[in-house]
């Protein structure tokens, strides 16, 4: 992913905070290179959900722009960054990374993973200028 996409999903976790935030990334070649805030229609800090006319809207427009999903992200404000059994439970993309960010100490900790089935693994991401 880009700088850019990485500070805005960090920027976007510190925004909705004390809230869990959401969002999608569109691209090419499996690299983000759009950000796509979504509402968190739970408004919780402990869970998200997306509605999905609003999904339906944004990939769209992702096409519009020659993109496809490519991540999912949220956070999570007082977890680690890795997939609760929920997160696991409800992926409905698992062709998408799947971001987490972590707001639980002083600096946000991003982890990244592919849900397959039940099991969620480390996916490397790499952020570049």
């Amino acid at each position: 992913m880009t700088r850019a996409v990485y500070d805005e999903i960090i920027r976007d976790s510190l925004e909705k905070r004390p809230n869990e935030t959401c969002g999608l990334l569109s691209g090419r070649n499996g690299s983000a290179q759009t950000v796509w805030r979504m509402e968190n229609t739970l408004k919780s800090p402990v869970a998200f959900a997306m509605d999905p006319k609003q999904i339906q809207y944004v990939f769209h427009k992702m096409a519009l722009r020659g993109e496809h999903l490519v991540g999912i992200y949220h956070s999570h404000p007082t977890a680690p960054p890795i997939p609760s059994p929920e997160d696991i439970a409800y992926c409905h993309y698992p062709e998408a990374a799947y971001l987490i960010v972590s707001l639980a100490s002083p600096q946000p900790v991003l982890g990244c993973f592919r849900i397959e089935g039940s099991f969620a693994r480390v996916y490397p991401y790499t952020v570049r200028n």
